[in-house]
C-alpha cells in the first residue's frame, strides 16, 4: 500500500514538472532547507577577498594597480565557481533529500529545460549589451553599473515570473551595486569595498530568503 502510495506522489509530481506548475512544499522539506540555507554564506568569501584588496596598503593605479589588485579578481572568480559547483552538487544530491526538493531546487537554480532557454536568453541579453557599449563606445564605469543594473533586473523578473524567490539574493544586491557605483565617482578603493559588500549582501540576501521561507513552511504545516 505505501509504495502504491508513493508512486502516486512520484506520478503527481512528474504531471506537476510537466506542467511547469510549482510542486507543494512538505514537512520534509524543513531540515534540509535549514542545512542548506547556511551553506549560502560561503559567497561571503569572494566578498571578503576584494574588499581584503581594496584595503591593501600600497599605491594603486601605478603600473597596472597593486598586486593583491591583480590576482583579487583571480582568487574571487575561482572561489566563486567552486561555491557554485559545490553548491549544485550539494542541493541535487541523493543523501536521503526528498525528490520533490531536488526538482524545485534544480528550477530555481535554472537546472531544467526552461532554466537552459533563461540563460541563453540572458547570454544573448548581456551579448547585445556590450555590443551596443561598444558601438557608442560607452566609458568603463557607466557601463560597469549598467552591466548589474541589467542583471540584476532580469533576476527580479525571472524571479517575479517564475516565483523562483531565492533569485532576489541576485537581483538586490546586483541593483544596489549598480545604482551605488556612480555616486562613488570612480573611486578605486571604494569601488573594491562596496564591490566585496555585494558579495556580502548576496550571501545574507539568500540566507535571510531561505529563513523567511522555512518560517512560511513551519507556519504551513502547524496549521494542519
Amino acid at each position: 500500500m505505501q509504495s502504491e502510495f508513493d508512486r502516486l506522489k512520484n506520478d503527481l509530481a512528474t504531471i506537476q514538472q510537466a506542467l511547469g506548475l510549482v510542486p507543494s512544499a512538505g514537512r520534509d522539506w524543513i531540515s534540509w532547507m535549514k542545512r542548506d540555507k547556511w551553506f549560502s554564506l560561503w559567497w561571503i568569501l569572494p566578498g571578503l577577498i576584494l574588499i581584503a584588496a581594496a584595503l591593501w596598503p600600497g599605491n594603486r593605479g601605478e603600473n597596472g594597480g597593486s598586486g593583491p589588485d591583480r590576482w583579487a579578481g583571480v582568487l574571487a572568480a575561482l572561489s566563486m565557481l567552486v561555491i557554485a559547483m559545490v553548491q549544485s552538487r550539494k542541493i541535487t544530491s541523493r543523501d536521503g533529500r526528498p525528490e520533490s526538493l531536488i526538482r524545485e531546487a534544480k528550477r530555481i537554480n535554472g537546472m531544467t529545460a526552461e532554466g537552459v532557454w533563461f540563460a541563453c536568453a540572458m547570454a544573448a541579453e548581456v551579448a547585445a549589451y556590450f555590443l551596443w557599449g561598444r558601438v557608442y563606445q560607452i566609458p568603463f564605469e557607466p557601463f560597469w553599473a549598467g552591466l548589474f543594473i541589467l542583471a540584476g533586473s532580469s533576476c527580479l523578473a525571472a524571479a517575479l515570473a517564475a516565483r523562483a524567490w531565492a533569485l532576489l539574493g541576485w537581483a538586490i544586491p546586483f541593483l544596489g551595486y549598480g545604482i551605488c557605483l556612480p555616486l562613488i565617482g570612480g573611486h578605486g578603493k571604494v569601488n573594491g569595498l562596496l564591490l566585496g559588500s555585494m558579495f556580502i549582501a548576496v550571501a545574507l540576501s539568500f540566507t535571510f530568503i531561505s529563513s523567511l521561507q522555512i518560517r512560511m513552511l513551519e507556519r504551513q504545516n502547524e496549521s494542519h
